[in-house]
């Protein structure tokens, strides 16, 4: 499904990938793990195309996606939760998730059902604005505003920071 071929990216003449390989198989999760600072997010930054790596290939799907910018990548099936959700504060639940709408590339303007199924507070939560949730029900935002886009390949970098036990749980 996903093949990253042989990238590399530096910040300045610090770098912070070196030829990485990986793949990720139809069906399968992958975990890319390690201490702070060796890259993972910089990693997913470059494959959602936040980055730009200066070689390697990206492919999803037999796709090559390294000229794409971000947003025909998400459109290409890739849906991304950054570290730190990066939700909307001042919008509603319900605004968040219009929000990821506009990625998609079939135009669809309501909310899939299954993202409310999935995450049932989201629903009853829907017209609070994002910036009054807890950290727990803005991670399931995060989740479910890149769900609706529908992804081929859902990339999460680090879903469980900053929860207590019983969101992780939850979540």
């Amino acid at each position: 499904m996903l093949n990253v071929k042989n990238l590399s990216f530096a910040y300045g003449s610090v770098q912070a990938l070196r030829e990485v390989n990986m793949e990720v198989p139809q069906g399968k999760i992958v975990c890319v793990m390690g201490r702070n600072g060796v890259g993972k997010s910089t990693l997913m930054n470059n494959i959602v195309g936040l980055l730009k790596p200066s070689s390697g290939s990206i492919t999803l799907n037999g796709k090559e996606l390294i000229k794409l910018p971000a947003y025909r990548r998400s459109r290409a099936g890739l849906g991304y939760v950054p570290q730190g959700r990066m939700i909307f504060p001042r919008l509603t639940v319900q605004e968040n998730l219009e929000v990821g709408l506009a990625a998609r590339s079939d135009g669809l303007k309501q909310v899939p059902q299954q993202v409310y199924e999935l995450f049932p507070v989201l629903s009853e939560m829907s017209g609070r604005k994002g910036g009054d949730l807890s950290g727990g029900q803005q991670q399931q935002l995060a989740i479910g505003r890149a769900l609706v886009t529908e992804p081929k390949l859902l990339i999460l970098d680090e879903p469980t920071a900053v929860l207590v036990p019983q969101e992780v749980e939850e979540l």
